[in-house]
């Protein structure tokens, strides 16, 4: 008898070959298309476009409405973190509360054994674990946005597009006759944003919710006041440029003053760490402790540092990095992995300067 999959399909190229391959490799292939953050009344070109797909490959095909949680959990989250000088990551914490458990669903209702998406990343079994690990395309690899995800969904996961690249991909689609799919534009950056300055989506919604933004004060590390910044949600630790100073050295963002609306101002050796705390972690290999030598990667498309654990207590972890490193801003993530495999991760918390 053959295993059915409910696969994510958002009408891209990536989801829309995994079909493609799930259902060459035997499974009967189930799909579901989420609509999370479109404001359209009638049915949205994405959504269509996975329909139209899904009647082509004969396939089952649902659509689930979950705006309002994707607005109420993500976006709102999004905007509150930047008010507080938190620079959030909105695609892991979208993946660990929306996506996949909303994907959970779909496949328990509709009967199906796994779940299945167009990351580019692979799921293997070491000594009666599940672990996500690294996949094949270098430029497209997205394990470091997934190290949240349990055993219990982990072990019904499947990532088709693990070890391939895009362009092997887009080739499979175009062998297959699926030119349309073949070559669709990747999407960018976070999905709600569509390619907008995250600055100009938080002044609409700001605006639309009457929220008032005061401005504040740049300062130096004395205190001493270098200008006026437009509210605290518009930058971000570790940035330099837009700050609209104008001295005769490079100045960046190396810490948030939230209750007293102020942003520091220093120089760029301010901005290396060796130290972090996460906090909200989650562990896959038990015996990370063990271990004594990590890569650490804090960045999206970042080479990895080599560190170690230093203490685990209750849900947060403190990391000490080999050599220093760029801050992070708190309410950003990082993922630790050994052998190509993620064994943890977590949400920064705090850095400690060197």
């Amino acid at each position: 008898m053959s295993k059915s999959v409910m696969l994510a399909m958002s009408g891209g190229t990536d989801s829309s070959v995994c079909a493609m391959l799930l259902q060459e490799q035997g499974y009967v292939v189930k799909g579901v298309t989420f609509r999370m953050f479109d404001t359209s009344d009638a049915c949205p070109a994405f959504v269509q476009d996975a329909k139209d797909l899904a009647a082509r490959l004969n396939m089952e095909h649902y659509v689930v409405d979950i705006r309002d949680h994707f607005r109420d959990d993500i976006i709102d989250t999004f905007m509150t973190q930047y008010q507080e000088g938190i620079t959030p990551n909105p695609c892991v914490l979208c993946n660990n509360t929306i996506k996949w458990p909303y994907l959970v669903d779909a496949a328990d209702k509709y009967g199906c054994d796994y779940i299945a998406t167009g990351h580019y990343t692979r799921v293997e079994k070491f000594e009666d674990r599940h672990y996500i690990v690294e996949g094949e395309d270098v430029e497209k690899e997205q394990s470091f946005f997934l190290w949240g995800l349990p055993q219990e969904i982990l072990s019904r996961t499947i990532f088709p597009l693990g070890g391939f690249t895009k362009d092997k991909i887009r080739q499979l689609a175009a062998d297959r006759g699926f030119e349309k799919v073949a070559t669709k534009k990747d999407s960018m950056g976070v999905c709600f944003l569509q390619g907008e300055d995250y600055r100009n989506f938080l002044h609409e919604g700001y605006q639309t919710k009457d929220i008032q933004i005061p401005k504040g004060h740049f300062v130096d590390e004395d205190g001493t006041v270098l200008g006026e910044h437009q509210g605290i949600p518009f930058y971000t630790l570790g940035q330099r440029r837009g700050l609209g100073i104008n001295l005769n050295r490079a100045l960046y963002v190396v810490d948030m003053d939230v209750p007293n609306n102020k942003i520091v101002l220093g120089g760029k050796d301010r901005l290396s760490i060796q130290r972090m705390v996460l906090e909200n972690c989650h562990v896959t290999a038990p015996d990370i402790m063990n271990f004594r030598e990590l890569e650490v990667r804090i960045r999206y498309r970042k080479q990895f540092v080599l560190g170690r654990v230093l203490k685990i207590e209750n849900d947060l972890m403190e990391i000490e990095l080999h050599s220093p490193e760029i801050l992070e801003s708190p309410g950003q993530t990082a993922a630790l992995y050994h052998q190509g495999r993620v064994v943890a991760g977590g949400w920064i918390k705090s850095n400690h300067p060197v």
